[in-house]
């Protein structure tokens, strides 16, 4: 047993007084007079014997109620811990969980009403004065103070679901970070209240704080059925004009009920543009086709949704895209050696691709940048400057396509090759060899043959470069010779790719250009350039967005098109020029946004919820009563929600077990002996 005021117990000195007040009372007598006293001393005899000890017995009452009246107030308590709370200051942390998951319901309503309330009473157990810091998962700048009691309770009131879901360990170091800086020199307790959802709760990565004093209070969820959104994704990469879309949905069912004929939609701009039915056993996953066409041009605001309730936030997924216009290829040209006349017929009066050239001799550098793929055909001469450009034009997303000539120096083919990441030209190797190996699992040729033969008729190629071995730049084999080396090749550098053949593109090679594999070929390698779209962006991660134009804005601004909410925002230049927006966690809500350059709209950026917090999967009190059993967890305390008196818990936990109320039981007890004593002892 120990106590809280022990300076009090010096009160036990008290004890003295009655003791003395006793004795003296004992010396008192009283003189009688009788004629015949041998008659009554007997009888005085033992009347003395049993008033002493009616007295002794008074006194001992006495000298008990006034002991146990100074050690009540002395405060006695049986610890529960090696801590208790009698600094003069103290500061308590309270950090509330408000993710989506939350939202759930319990035994007595929304999980994060019930953590609010818990705060509040958390908050009514500590004495005046003490100061209270919250913490939210989505760390608001107006939480950074500490509060008193009365401002801490209004600000919990306020506390919102966040679509946010940092990491515990997260949440635990900023709660250690600013009660170490704001309490220094005062006794810190961080309450930790959570369903703790496993995803996110990952206790055993938290470094523990020796000097904060840490409780767990988790809630729990009733089993409630959700279907969801899981993710959405395009078979096929490039999003262009007349271009017939396959979107996938993966669709999650997390309960075990089964669902029939669940509509799945899809909306662009507002118009529904595609629906089916779909039906989902328990904990089933199914993946739903959804097809349409690309019929108009621009931004392609999209939208696919279902119905399901009570959770709703995971019901839909956003993703946007641009579908452009003509693509524009651009053949740089050997006069001597002339092979782009096969890609102008090619290219001839086509729909979706506009195709220009222009000698190697008189090349407009400046206009490489308005081109998505770019030739280079049999070329003699490559200069630094267009060197430079190709590469920055790579880097940015461009395509590169290389048909390299007939020669016996290939120095200025390997420093552009190499500014790329690309494997050197050896040498020339002027024997004929066939290809015999299609790479049908790239999506240069995905659904481009509806039968995959090994044994194919392919054309043979006269005259043939030899590339190094250089396993530090990894490249993926399109077509492959017989003797198993690369006919071409592809490597990605920057946002783009480049495309390298190992024979020259002419009238020797005509058995390749007249071949069925040479439109496919040529036409996919221009249909899949361009700058990479990102379709949709999470909103609990700090993902770069990028411009996709280069030059600067006058006046960058976001719109919110749900809410028509507008935020201002500024560039900052990334990489080789990249322009990357700065957005400092403005996205708060799930839905689509636009990028405006004054009264011009530039791009457009989706952003869709975790689903991360979909999942029901908690720790249980028993498997967090484990996770603390560590001796790196000795700060940490687990409050199971079973207890009857959360108050008295918390009053146990921060003083121990008190004993003063059992003590003033005591001294009335004793009190009531001393008057029984008197009153009835005759």
């Amino acid at each position: 047993m120990s106590f809280l005021y022990p300076a009090f117990l010096f009160a036990l000195l008290a004890l003295a007084i009655p003791v003395i007040i006793h004795f003296f009372n004992f010396k008192r007598y009283k003189t009688l007079y009788f004629s015949n006293v041998q008659l009554l001393k007997r009888i005085k005899q033992e009347s003395r014997k049993k008033s002493q000890l009616k007295q002794i017995l008074i006194l001992i009452s006495r000298l008990l109620a006034i002991a146990s009246l100074v050690f009540a107030f002395s405060r006695p308590y049986i610890p529960l811990s090696n801590r208790t709370s009698n600094a003069a200051r103290q500061v308590v942390a309270i950090a509330i969980d408000n993710t989506f998951s939350m939202k759930a319901e319990g035994e007595k309503g929304s999980l994060l009403e019930q953590a609010k309330l818990k705060a509040i009473e958390i908050a009514n157990s500590y004495r005046v004065g003490t100061q209270f810091l919250i913490i939210t998962s989505d760390f608001l700048p107006e939480h950074q103070f500490l509060f008193n009691k009365e401002q801490f309770i209004q600000q919990v009131s306020q506390i919102k679901e966040s679509p946010r879901s940092p990491k515990l360990s997260v949440i635990y170091a900023q709660a250690i970070s600013t009660v170490s800086t704001s309490g220094k020199n005062a006794e810190k307790t961080l309450y930790i209240l959570s369903d703790f959802q496993k995803s996110s709760a990952d206790i055993e990565t938290v470094k523990s704080d020796s000097t904060v004093w840490t409780y767990l209070f988790p809630f729990k969820a009733e089993k409630t059925n959700n279907l969801l959104i899981d993710s959405c994704w395009f078979e096929t990469p490039g999003r262009k004009i007349g271009q017939a879309e396959k979107l996938l949905v993966s669709i999650r069912n997390l309960s075990d009920q089964a669902y029939q004929n669940i509509p799945v939609r899809l909306t662009i701009n507002d118009s529904l543009k595609a629906i089916s039915n779909i039906n989902l056993a328990g904990q089933e996953v199914a993946v739903v086709e959804l097809n349409y066409t690309n019929n108009s041009e621009g931004i392609q605001l999209c939208k696919i949704e279902l119905d399901d309730y009570p959770i709703i936030y995971d019901n839909s997924f956003f993703l946007s895209y641009h579908v452009r216009g003509k693509l524009r290829a651009l053949g740089i040209l050997n006069p001597m050696n002339n092979g782009s006349g096969y890609l102008k017929a090619l290219f001839a009066e086509d729909e979706l691709i506009t195709y220009d050239e222009f000698p190697e001799n008189n090349v407009q550098i400046s206009q490489l940048k308005n081109y998505q793929c770019i030739f280079l055909i049999n070329n003699q001469k490559i200069s630094s400057g267009l060197k430079s450009e190709l590469t920055s034009l790579v880097e940015q997303g461009g395509s590169l396509v290389i048909f390299p000539e007939r020669m016996t120096n290939y120095g200025e083919y390997n420093a552009l090759l190499n500014s790329l990441n690309g494997k050197e030209i050896e040498s020339l190797d002027t024997a004929s060899i066939g290809i015999s190996e299609i790479n049908y699992n790239n999506e240069l040729y995905q659904e481009v043959f509806k039968k995959q033969e090994n044994e194919a008729d392919l054309p043979v190629i006269h005259g043939s470069v030899n590339f190094t071995e250089q396993m530090q730049k990894p490249e993926t084999a399109l077509l492959k010779f017989r003797n198993g080396k690369s006919a071409l090749s592809t490597h990605t550098f920057g946002a783009g790719r480049v495309y390298t053949f190992a024979f020259p593109l002419d009238q020797k090679n005509f058995n390749f250009i007249r071949h069925i594999i040479f439109v496919p070929t040529i036409y996919n390698m221009v249909l899949n350039s361009g700058e990479p779209q990102k379709y949709s962006y999470p909103i609990d991660k700090d993902e770069p967005v990028m411009l996709n134009q280069s030059q600067d804005p006058d006046e960058l601004k976001i719109i919110n098109v749900q809410t028509r909410d507008e935020f201002l925002t500024s560039l900052r230049t990334v990489g080789s020029g990249k322009k990357q927006l700065i957005l400092d966690d403005l996205p708060r809500e799930a839905g689509h946004y636009l990028i405006q350059d004054g009264d011009q709209t530039i791009q457009a950026i989706s952003y869709n919820y975790s689903r991360k917090e979909s999942i029901p999967d908690f720790y249980s009190e028993e498997e967090l009563q484990k996770l603390i059993q560590s001796p790196d967890f000795k700060q940490f305390q687990l409050i199971k929600s079973s207890d009857l008196s959360f108050s008295e818990t918390l009053q146990d936990l921060n003083n121990g077990k008190q004993l003063w109320k059992y003590f003033i039981l005591l001294a009335i007890f004793f009190l009531f002996c001393e008057i029984a004593v008197i009153r009835f002892w005759k």
